[in-house]
């Protein structure tokens, strides 16, 4: 593993977690952070120092994104204080934190807390993409490699979880359908147990289920997932016979990346929609001031 995501290099930031004082300042008071986001290798942490710093270094968002061919024109600012559907967002700053959307979830999920029993963004924002008003979904990863064998679809929880989602599913059958399923096939939904290919998918559900949709006089007409992992986490990034061990139909990816798997998966149309890519090699692309200096000696 590379010395970046190691224990003894991360404890050094034990007294200093944060990039700054006020990397917290701005996110609702209704938001549950991650139990782990005092742990220094945890992705919460890094996801709030990056993302946070942006918040404050507006300038910097755009380079930062279209070092993935997002091809941004300009940001959107977060309408503070909207509400959307019964969920009133009070967040501060153009990315919002364990975004939800409405209080009623689209995609069948029960509870309305943001970061907690409902499928939260790691980082929600608006932005003009190719001409567009675009929402912008976001999943942060840094040292997690998912060794669990757990399956998502098996189990009481199982079997609501395959009701929640194949309902949803379902009614995309004749429409827009994100996956490349046919009729007929070896691949399904249960293939999706694996927690990485868990999350994008309830990702995928939801970024359809909300657009197009209205923000007070904002019309958000399309979106993008945005899966940001880091360079040298191999045991995430690479698939194995260990993480496919539950998806029988896409043993056949093993050994392959999982960011090209994933998009192995998904319609032509839906492929437009996803970015899969690394964030720690867009570090260098921020302003020079001691934040960046921090973000680079840590994570780059």
């Amino acid at each position: 593993m590379y010395y970046k995501l190691k224990e003894d290099f991360q404890k050094e930031y034990l007294k200093k977690q944060f990039v700054n004082d006020n990397i917290l300042k701005g996110i609702s008071t209704n938001v549950k952070l991650h139990d782990a986001v005092n742990n220094v290798r945890s992705s919460a942490a890094a996801c709030l120092n990056v993302l946070g710093y942006l918040n404050q270094h507006q300038n910097d968002i755009i380079p930062f994104f279209n070092q993935f061919d997002l091809n941004i024109q300009k940001v959107i600012p977060f309408p503070t204080n909207v509400n959307y559907e019964g969920i009133i967002y009070d967040d501060e700053g153009p990315i919002v934190f364990e975004w939800i959307g409405p209080k009623i979830s689209p995609i069948n999920e029960k509870g309305c807390s943001r970061g907690q029993n409902r499928t939260s963004i790691d980082g929600y924002m608006l932005a003009e993409v190719n001409g567009k008003i675009t929402q912008l979904f976001i999943e942060w990863k840094f040292t997690e490699t998912y060794n669990s064998l757990t399956h998502k679809f098996y189990g009481k929880k199982g079997i609501e979880r395959l009701r929640r989602y194949s309902d949803i599913l379902s009614k995309l059958r004749k429409s827009n359908f994100p996956f490349k399923f046919n009729d007929e096939d070896k691949i399904g939904l249960s293939d999706f147990s694996y927690e990485p290919f868990y999350q994008l998918l309830r990702m995928t559900l939801l970024a359809i289920m909300t657009t197009p949709v209205n923000l007070n006089s904002i019309r958000i007409d399309d979106y993008k997932i945005i899966h940001l992992a880091h360079s040298e986490n191999d045991g995430l990034n690479k698939l194995s016979k260990k993480h496919l061990e539950y998806s029988p139909g896409l043993k056949k990816f093993s050994d392959e990346p999982l960011h090209d798997t994933w998009k192995e998966l998904l319609d032509e149309q839906e492929k437009e929609h996803h970015k899969m890519e690394f964030w720690n090699k867009a570090l260098n692309i921020l302003s020079n001031n001691k934040d960046k200096d921090y973000l680079v000696q840590r994570y780059a």
